[in-house]
């Protein structure tokens, strides 16, 4: 057997687990009797537990969906220890699975596809799904969203300010407009600019982030003090309950987030805010 066959082989071993893990998670759910709300549903036409099974579940693209891209939803998933226990064996083969794929070289990735998509039949069949199209590798890694104990206060918010920051020497930053016709005005008067530098001078180049949701939890503590916690939503984030018990106090969000940008520049910003070379959203750093 070959390297590449053993390397499938260990995935597809991986995802059977998965699978298998997937598919006791929903059937837990489908069985849960703890409240649930979602902020921005999907389907409003279908109840909250059958549209929470579908996201938890949704390990495939819609239509000629973006590999890169995943669809983010949020609100509070009551569990009992049943279904957190099953989260947690759940998240352990999502890990397993990724690091398993992670190992292949790319060139084995078509044939893995292949395996994996038929191999997923198995659980669109287990889960009642119609139309099942290709398998989406992120989304099936993608981890359930667990809080440890009950929060007495949750609060939703749309946070629009994260950026990627990439410095980028002066080289490269000519290449790149190069790559882009120096024929052209603009691009050459961007050369110009570059050109000018010293060949040393750091830049930065900055990516805006799509906005996302984060969730910002609370827990009352002796003295009537407030402990804190903070973290993203691209999924219904799963509390556990007592019997009879509700979910604690959360937000809805409205459904588009803001066009501008939330958090104001800090006075000692290390990066000049106005780009230097707009066409590859360059920035000088201050200094």
């Amino acid at each position: 057997m070959s390297i590449l066959n053993e390397h499938i082989d260990l995935i597809t071993t991986a995802f059977d687990q998965f699978s298998a893990d997937l598919i006791v998670f929903s059937q837990h759910l489908a069985n849960s009797t703890r409240p649930i709300f979602l902020g921005n549903p999907p389907d409003p036409f279908q109840t909250a537990k059958h549209q929470a099974i579908d996201l938890y579940s949704n390990i495939w693209h819609q239509d000629n969906g973006d590999g890169r891209k995943t669809k983010s939803y949020y609100g509070l998933v009551g569990c009992d220890d049943t279904l957190i226990n099953s989260a947690h064996q759940l998240n352990a083969s999502k890990a397993n699975l990724k690091q398993a794929v992670s190992i292949l070289k790319q060139k084995g990735l078509a044939e893995l596809n292949q395996t994996l998509h038929r191999r997923s039949a198995i659980i669109n069949e287990a889960l009642n799904k119609q139309g099942l199209g290709r398998l989406h590798l992120k989304q099936c890694y993608r981890t359930l969203p667990i809080v440890e104990s009950c929060p007495d206060r949750v609060r939703f918010s749309w946070y629009t300010s994260g950026r990627s920051i990439k410095k980028i020497t002066v080289k490269e930053a000519i290449d790149k407009l190069l790559k882009m016709g120096s024929d052209k005005p603009h691009i050459a008067l961007q050369l110009d600019k570059l050109q000018r530098l010293n060949s040393h001078t750091p830049l930065a180049q900055i990516q805006s982030q799509a906005p996302l949701i984060r969730a910002n939890f609370a827990w009352k503590t002796v003295n009537d003090q407030w402990k804190r916690q903070a973290r993203n939503c691209p999924l219904p984030i799963l509390i556990p309950l007592a019997a009879n018990q509700n979910l604690p106090e959360c937000n809805r969000l409205p459904d588009k987030a803001p066009t501008e940008r939330q958090r104001a520049l800090r006075a000692d910003s290390l990066i000049d805010p106005e780009p230097f070379i707009p066409s590859l959203r360059i920035h000088l750093y201050c200094g």
